[in-house]
C-alpha cells in the first residue's frame, strides 16, 4: 500500500499570503514608531541634490522595507518646501531600487533554512510583548517588530510548502504556451489587487524554488509587479494636492519606463547574468534581474531629472494662489512637515 501523497491546498497559499501581508504591515507600523525620526532628519538634510536623494531613498527604503512610507514623508517635504521637486526625484527613484532588498533577503535566507522554528520564537516573544507591554513603550514597538517578522517567516513558510505540492503536478513547460505579456499583465493585475510588489516577489521566488515557473516567466511576472506597485500612490493622488498628483505621476511614468526597458532587454539582461556573471541559481538571477533593470532605470531618469521635475511642475495648476499654499499640502501626521509649512506661510504673507 503506497503512502497519501500531500495534495496542493489553496488555502494554505492563500493564508501565507495573508500572514505575509500582515506581517509586512505590522513591520511597517512598527519601523514608522521606531525609524521616523531618524528618517526624517536623513530626507531634511541629506538630499540636497538628486545623487543624494537616490542615495537615501536607497538605504531609507531598504531599511524601513516601505516604500510608501517613503514616499509619504517625500510628498509632506516638497509641500512643505523642505524638498524641491527635482531632489524629491531622487529619492522616488532610489526607493524603487531599495525596495529590491526584501527579495536579496529572501532568495540568501528564506529559502536555505527551516523558517519555522525561527517564527515560532519571533512570533512567542512578539505575541507576548504586544499583550503585556504599555503601547506608550518603546519596548511595545520593538515587540511589534518581533511579531511583523515572525508573520512574515511563517507566511514564506506556508507559500514555499504549498509551492512544493504544486510542483509535483505542474511542468514549467506548461508556460511556454502563453505569450509574455501575459504574464506581464498578471503580475501588474495581481500586484495592484494586493497592493504589494514584495508579496509579489515571494509567491515568484517561491514557485521557482519549486520548479513550477521557468525563469522568463517569473521574470515577466517581476516585471509587470514593478508597474503594479504604483497603484497606490495613483489611488492616493488622484484627489490630492497638485504636488500629491505630479509625486504620483511622476512615480508611475518612472516605473512605466523602467517596465518598458525591462521587457525589451528581458532576454539580453538575463543571458547577461547567467552567461557573463556566471549565476546559476534561478533565484538570483531573478532577484539580480530585478535590481538590475531598477538601477538601469535611474541611469536613464538621473541626467534628466531637471527638466523632468520642471515638466511636472507645469502639469498640474496650483490649488489654491491665494490662500494657504503649503499648509493644506502637508499631512499634519509628519511634524517637522507641518512646521516649517507654517514659517513658509509666514514669510510668504509678510
Amino acid at each position: 500500500m503506497q503512502p497519501d501523497i500531500p495534495n496542493f491546498e489553496p488555502w494554505e497559499l492563500v493564508a501565507g499570503l495573508g500572514l505575509f501581508l500582515f506581517g509586512m504591515t505590522m513591520l511597517e507600523q512598527a519601523l514608522r514608531t521606531l525609524g521616523t525620526r531618524s528618517f526624517r532628519h536623513l530626507l531634511r538634510d541629506y538630499t540636497k541634490t538628486p545623487v543624494r536623494g537616490v542615495f537615501i531613498g536607497i538605504i531609507s527604503t531598504a531599511c524601513l522595507q516601505s516604500s510608501s512610507m517613503v514616499g509619504l514623508f517625500v510628498l509632506a517635504f516638497v509641500g512643505a518646501g523642505i524638498l524641491s521637486m527635482t531632489n524629491a526625484l531622487g529619492v522616488i527613484f532610489g526607493a524603487n531600487l531599495g525596495t529590491t532588498f526584501t527579495g536579496w533577503i529572501v532568495a540568501t535566507i528564506g529559502f536555505k533554512m527551516s523558517l519555522t522554528e525561527y517564527a515560532m520564537s519571533l512570533l512567542a516573544l512578539g505575541t507576548l510583548g504586544v499583550v503585556f507591554l504599555n503601547p506608550d513603550y518603546r519596548r511595545h514597538s520593538q515587540a511589534r517588530l518581533l511579531l511583523g517578522l515572525g508573520l512574515l517567516l511563517m507566511g514564506l513558510d506556508f507559500m514555499k510548502t504549498s509551492m512544493g505540492f504544486l510542483s509535483d503536478h505542474i511542468s514549467p513547460s506548461v508556460f511556454s504556451e502563453y505569450p509574455i505579456l501575459l504574464y506581464v499583465l498578471g503580475g501588474v493585475l495581481f500586484t495592484a489587487l494586493i497592493q504589494s510588489s514584495s508579496a509579489t516577489m515571494m509567491i515568484v521566488l517561491s514557485a521557482i524554488h519549486a520548479g513550477v515557473l521557468p525563469l522568463t516567466t517569473a521574470a515577466a511576472i517581476v516585471i509587470g509587479a514593478n508597474l503594479g506597485t504604483t497603484s497606490t500612490v495613483i489611488i492616493g493622488g488622484v484627489k490630492g494636492s497638485s504636488d500629491k498628483r505630479r509625486v504620483a505621476l511622476s512615480h508611475f511614468i518612472f516605473n512605466l519606463v523602467v517596465s518598458a526597458v525591462a521587457l525589451l532587454l528581458m532576454y539580453p539582461l538575463l543571458n547577461f547574468i547567467t552567461d557573463k556573471l556566471d549565476v546559476t541559481d534561478p533565484m538570483y538571477v531573478l532577484v539580480l534581474f530585478h535590481s538590475l533593470f531598477n538601477g538601469l532605470g535611474i541611469l536613464i531618469f538621473l541626467p534628466i531629472v531637471s527638466p523632468f521635475a520642471k515638466w511636472l511642475q507645469g502639469r498640474f495648476a496650483d490649488d489654491d494662489l491665494i490662500g494657504c499654499q503649503y499648509i493644506t499640502k502637508v499631512s499634519p501626521t509628519v511634524s517637522d512637515a507641518a512646521s516649517e509649512a507654517i514659517r513658509q506661510e509666514v514669510i510668504r504673507f509678510y
